[in-house]
């Protein structure tokens, strides 16, 4: 297996296919501990502001910002490391950290400490993405990376999905028990012990990051040339600035709707359409680990396909499909007159926003040189959160408490912002097409 991968021409040099999935598999993983970690708040909204006494806008601060402050900021200076450093000590450590910091979301007594220790779940989490898409490149050539990537971005559907069953679980212990006993602990509330027991087990999987291989750094300069200083990475990012901006800003708008989609989906169907937590937590964990993984899929293979055939900017064709598809079903999530069209148009937005979201970082690399990958991941990272994150679940809070100014209006939240967003992150993707092509050639002279 191992002489067969490294002989083929396209695949010169890389590791062989099984360790390489290999390594997939346990990113994809560390991925969806990360996206468990993340979003088991979301079905945890109810039971949280009753004991806290919260708005729904401190709870998109909870949801967004606090998880987005660090973990945006501390981003260029982690991509610097995985372009430099260990990559796989960076995950582990990381790991740790937010694992740990997930359990001190469980001891939390106020809005303040729970705000520190999702401050601190973002620090963590910040390691991993940087980090593990520099490995994916190291690991896959470019006709294959499409692919590869895609698979480690499902752990974005796959960690929502788990996270949302999860929770459901945790509320509808919630409206049993008053409280649960656990070991250490003593006696907690349901959503605080669901807290405890969800960032466990991302510890283990920390020990199984160190045990993998680091690989060779693929696509460098040719030549006898130091890593770059911090005058040569400035002259790069302005040489590339316009088209970065399109590229990382035209994801970081589309991510608005799968993070406030996240946040608010639970909430439309209690509040709207009267379904208890655990109906929706187990329909809409179902539809993430179906059509989200599909879409996710899908686009990896299409982004491959277009690519080998020809089409430099195949990564970018395949992401304005998927995107196009969202825009005119996407306000039903919330308009919808039934939960049964409201579940439709949610799986159809799901199956469609998959497509870009795992390719977006191929996209990237293909006009990036490899000693400024990890940074330019970073870059993607900053747009994805403190747009998509930072701004998505607080939008569609600020519209229902501000704008329409009623709690049963969640609907219409959703449906305005995901709507405009959705039009938003096209454009900037079609004009990002321009150049792109180019941009491609330069990063492989």
């Amino acid at each position: 297996m191992a002489a067969r991968g490294a002989g083929r021409a396209e695949d010169g040099g890389y590791p062989s296919p099984l360790r390489a999935w290999l390594v997939i598999a346990v990113l994809l993983l560390a991925y969806t501990i990360a996206f468990v970690d993340r979003q088991i708040l979301s079905l945890m909204v109810q039971p949280i502001r009753a004991d806290l006494q919260l708005s729904d806008t401190a709870i998109s601060l909870l949801h967004g910002f606090a998880f987005a402050i660090f973990y945006t900021f501390l981003g260029m200076f982690l991509g610097r490391w995985a372009d430099r450093g260990s990559r796989k000590a960076m995950i582990a450590g990381g790991m740790v950290l937010w694992c740990l910091a997930t359990v001190a979301c469980g001891f939390a007594q106020t809005f303040h400490q729970l705000f520190a220790a999702r401050i601190m779940v973002g620090v963590g989490e910040a390691t991993l993405s940087p980090a593990a898409y520099s490995l994916i490149s190291d690991y896959f050539a470019p006709a294959r990376r499409g692919r590869a990537m895609s698979a480690y971005t499902m752990g974005i559907f796959v960690g929502s999905g788990v996270a949302l069953i999860l929770g459901g679980l945790a509320v509808t212990a919630a409206s049993q028990e008053a409280a649960v006993t656990l070991p250490l602990a003593g006696t907690v509330r349901p959503w605080q012990a669901a807290f405890m027991i969800v960032g466990i087990p991302g510890l283990a999987v920390a020990g199984l990051m160190l045990l993998v291989r680091e690989p060779k750094r693929q696509e460098r300069r040719k030549g006898d040339h130091p890593l770059p200083d911090m005058a040569e990475t400035f002259a790069f990012f302005r040489a590339r600035a316009g088209i970065l901006f399109a590229i990382v800003t035209g994801f970081g708008v589309n991510a608005i709707i799968s993070y406030g989609l996240s946040a608010w989906v639970p909430s439309l169907f209690i509040r709207v359409h009267h379904w208890s937590a655990g109906d929706i937590a187990f329909a809409y964990g179902v539809i993430l680990l179906t059509s989200g993984c599909a879409g996710i899929l899908c686009g990896g293979w299409l982004a491959d396909r277009m690519t080998t055939s020809g089409k430099p900017d195949g990564a970018l064709r395949a992401s304005l499909l998927g995107m196009a598809a969202v825009i005119p079903v996407v306000p039903f999530v919330g308009l919808a007159s039934s939960p049964a069209l409201a579940l439709a148009a949610l799986a159809w937005t799901s199956f469609f926003l998959g497509v870009p979201t795992g390719i977006a970082p191929a996209a990237l690399h293909a006009i990036t040189p490899n000693e400024f990958r990890g940074q330019v991941t970073a870059l993607y990272l900053f747009a994805i959160n403190l747009i998509g994150m930072g701004f998505g679940p607080t939008f569609v809070a600020l519209a229902t408490d501000r704008v329409f100014q009623s709690d049963l209006a969640v609907g219409r939240s959703l449906a305005l912002v995901t709507g405009l967003a959705a039009i938003v992150a096209f454009a900037l993707i079609a004009a990002a097409r321009r150049g792109y092509g180019a941009a491609v050639a330069a990063a492989h002279r």
